[in-house]
């Protein structure tokens, strides 16, 4: 009787596999052979699910943004006021440097990688997109809050900007130095000054 493969379940392990590996070894020094030992694979196995590395990197991206998407509609769940989406939205961001470290780590590989357009105009129009969707979501959330009373902010999309590039910053300067700060004394700062932003 012939072996059913669930492909969507060894994608996705190739997928957590190359996240440890690239975060570990970096995007460019890592070898695909890598992947699929860390996948328990064989090399040529990988190549049924990405036709190279780039691909792998591509796929990886929106995997992760996948799993971080549902991470914060988990820890959202049931909040309703505006106030407290974002006090909540701030601690999970910050908590998730620690949760998510391979990620940020790759994550730094897709920013360089996206940056070289000419190789990558597929990535880099996955990143803009991505970007796009999380402000969009803080902005409307910064709008409800304005609507509710709640907020005194006259440039909602500005002020949802200004909230991700503040986490996006957090994050690469925890990850370069663990010891620049505490997470939770951090959190608690950025979120008084986060919310003394929207009045």
């Amino acid at each position: 009787m012939p072996i059913v493969v669930d492909k969507e379940r060894k994608r996705s392990e190739i997928l957590e596999a190359a996240m440890l590996v690239f975060a570990r070894k970096g995007f460019h020094r890592s070898k695909m052979e890598e992947v699929a030992a860390a996948a328990k694979i064989g090399k040529g196995t990988i190549y049924e699910y990405f036709d190279s590395k780039h691909q792998l990197l591509q796929a990886l991206h929106g995997y992760m943004l996948s799993k971080l998407k549902d991470y914060y509609a988990a820890e959202l769940k049931d909040i309703e006021e505006p106030p407290e989406i974002i006090r909540r939205f701030l601690a999970a961001a910050v908590a998730s440097f620690r949760e998510w470290e391979p990620f940020f780590y790759v994550f730094c590989d897709v920013w360089a990688e996206a940056g070289r357009a000419e190789q990558q105009s597929l990535l880099r129009i996955q990143l803009r997109d991505a970007y796009r969707s999380s402000i969009d979501d803080l902005m409307l959330v910064v709008e409800a809050g304005v609507a509710g009373g709640f907020f005194h902010c006259e440039r909602p999309r500005l002020a949802a900007e200004h909230i991700l590039a503040c986490v996006d910053g957090l994050a690469l300067h925890w990850l370069y130095d663990q010891d620049a700060f505490d997470l939770d004394e951090m959190t608690e700062a950025l979120t008084r000054m986060v919310m003394r932003s929207l009045g």
